[in-house]
Formats: C-alpha cells, structure tokens, sequence
C-alpha cells in the first residue's frame, strides 16, 4: 500500500516538530513547511534516515500572504493526492507588528495562513484537515477591526486569532457538508505546552511570565498527541466540526458557534486573499 502524504505547517519546531515525528513512525510521508530553510534540511534527513518515508520541505513565511499563495499553489502542483493537512504554526506577538502587506502580524500567520492554504489546497485534499486553535479563545470575540486593531492588546490579539481557528473550522464544515464531501475538518487545544511560541517577544515582563507558566506545562510530545490523534486515528474518520482536548471533542466558547460572525471572517479573508 502506498503511504499517505500528509502536510504540516510549523514543522520543524514545538508541537509541529513532534507531530512531524508521530507521523512519520506510523509511516506517513510528510509534506514539510516552515520558514527556516536549515531546520528543514535537517529534519527531513532525520525523518527519512530514521523512519525510512520521504519528505518534501517548502521553506515559506506563512505571515506573507503572497508567500502563502505561493507555496500553496507549489504544493498543488507537486502533490496531486494529500491525505491530511495540518494547520500548525503560529506565534504570539506581543509588541504590535505589521508584515510588509500592512496587516498585523498575528492575524495573518495565525489565521490567514491557515484559511489560505486550506482553500487552495482543498480539491488536493482526500480525507482531514486538522486546525490547532486554542483554550485561549475564552473570552475572546472577533471585532470589524480585527485585522487592524485600534487598541492592539498582544495576548487578546493571540486569543482572538485563536477563536478565528474555530469559526473557519466550523464553517469550513458547514461548507463541506453542504456539498456532500467526503473530507473532515476538526481543530484541537494542545494543551498548556513547553514550546517557543513566544520567544519572539523582547518584554522582560512577558518572558518571566511565561517561563513560570512553561514551568507547569507539558511537552511538545504530549501537546502533539491530539494533532496526531486527529489525523490518523479511525475513531475520527468520519468526525466532523469539532473541538477536541486531549483527544476527546468538547464544546468550544458559546461565541464561537455564531455562524453570522463566521460567515463574515470568512468573506473578510476571501477579501484578503484575493486581492494580494
């Protein structure tokens, strides 16, 4: 039997990198985006000498909207047959940042990424796509000016980017249903995970705050598990629109199942999309 091709973005460190790993001792060939072109190398040499699959690396800024298109139309081209699609990378921002087509950071790499590479690649796609959202959303709401906030808060911007994961999970599924399609789309809290997800940031205060909370938190290996879980365990294989902790589907926030403001996030991402 051939292996199953499967894509994970944010590979090659944190939760990606042990996802990346699970995979490809169950045999998967793997499908390798991240934006450090050294860690790639060096990742698909380990996964190949050690697990004996083959893998494909694209080195993209998944921030850069046209960056994005273009290694999403790449994958296209070169992978006819892609049996899941892991939506991984992500980061926070805590100082208020823009990409170089003017939108804040966070909400680009953590939403639009996902919502780009998604669409382009979902005719490619046969069976899962797998979001890694975030208990974080409590609380959260997503605002007309999310893309470009007034007042920019870095750890609500990454809790709103968070809820934005769930509502185009669950209009994706909407979507998907309604056309009859045999593809399942869930999204995941990893957990409170030991990663460098934030080792971006240059705040004395954010740093010492989140190394007390690294301290309790669990590690990439265990924050991997539900990813994994979600991608190749049969128990999902026809589970759809769901929110799952520690393997297992729980209910998200209340807010997140308003379909009006997920069909709006929706449309105001198409918008983005297609005009880069």
């Amino acid at each position: 039997m051939d292996k199953k091709n499967c894509i994970i973005t944010g590979a090659t460190s944190g939760i990606g990198l042990e996802t990346s790993r699970i995979l490809a001792e169950q045999g998967y060939n793997l499908i390798l985006v991240s934006r450090s072109k050294e860690k790639l190398a060096t990742l698909s040499h380990d996964l190949e000498k050690d697990f004996h699959i083959s893998t494909s690396s694209y080195e993209c800024d998944l921030s850069s909207i046209s960056q994005t298109i273009e290694v999403s139309n790449k994958i296209k081209t070169n992978h006819k047959e892609i049996h899941c699609l892991i939506n991984n990378a992500g980061g926070i921002f805590m100082d208020f940042e823009t990409t170089s087509e003017g939108l804040e950071r966070t909400f680009a790499l953590n939403h639009m990424s996902y919502f780009i590479l998604t669409n382009i690649l979902l005719d490619n796609i046969t069976s899962r796509i797998v979001n890694v959202a975030s208990e974080a959303h409590r609380g959260a709401t997503i605002s007309d000016d999310f893309r470009y906030p007034n007042r920019f808060n870095g750890w609500m911007q990454y809790k709103n980017s968070k809820l934005a994961n769930i509502y185009f999970t669950y209009h994706l599924n909407s979507i998907l249903d309604k056309a009859n399609s045999p593809l399942t789309v869930n999204c995941l809290h990893p957990g409170v995970v030991n990663t460098n997800i934030a080792n971006n940031n240059n705040s004395c205060i954010y740093k010492t705050i989140s190394s007390f909370i690294k301290f309790f938190a669990i590690s990439s290996r265990q924050g991997a598990s539900t990813s994994a879980y979600l991608a190749t365990s049969s128990e999902v294989d026809s589970f759809s629109g769901g929110y799952f902790i520690k393997s297992r589907p729980v209910k998200s926030s209340n807010i997140s199942y308003d379909k009006g403001v997920a069909e709006k996030l929706w449309t105001l991402s198409t918008e983005i999309w297609k005009s880069t």
